[in-house]
């Protein structure tokens, strides 16, 4: 990464490293958290065209300076432009979100035809986070987990949030 992390984003790297150190994941699920190299311009642009949705501008931020991560909680990623550009991200969530599409519409209340980006989704499948067009006044990225729904006014609240999560409460 060739510029320094903003704070909240330096937080999340910070806090999965410490975790990882603290507690090393002997089983091989979790590992430590991987920055990337940060997104260039181009596939910015390029990742902004596929979408009929503006991006979230903390979420743009954040592929400057890492381009994706990996172990960003409980070993989740978080989508970079290049698991887009590549089918990754896709071919990880199509099948949850069309498995989800009535929980979404009737109980979270996402207008059917609304473009739902995911950003990241646990590797069995069963949750996932996303973001939605602006305009919702519950905010723009949301956390779908087994039944359970988080909303998060922007990808950096969701960030501050990882900071002060405790993965031993998970059972």
């Amino acid at each position: 990464m060739s510029m320094s992390l903003p704070g909240w984003v330096g937080d999340v790297f910070e806090a999965r490293r410490r975790e990882f150190v603290e507690s090393p994941d002997d089983e091989g699920i979790f590992g430590p958290p991987i920055p990337r190299a940060g997104a260039t311009e181009e596939d910015i642009t390029r990742l902004r065209a596929r979408f009929s949705q503006p991006l979230e501008e903390h979420y743009v931020e954040f592929l400057r300076y890492s381009d994706g991560m990996e172990n960003f909680a409980l070993g989740r990623p978080i989508y970079g432009s290049r698991d887009w550009l590549s089918g990754r991200a896709q071919a990880e969530s199509e099948e949850f979100l069309r498995v989800q599409k009535d929980i979404l519409r009737l109980d979270v209340g996402i207008p059917d035809g609304t473009e739902i980006i995911p950003i990241s989704m646990e590797e069995d499948r069963t949750s996932g986070v996303f973001m939605i067009p602006p305009g919702d006044g519950r905010g723009r990225i949301f956390w779908l987990s087994h039944g359970d729904l988080c909303f998060y006014t922007d990808l950096r609240q969701l960030f501050r949030w990882a900071v002060s999560f405790d993965p031993s409460e998970i059972n």
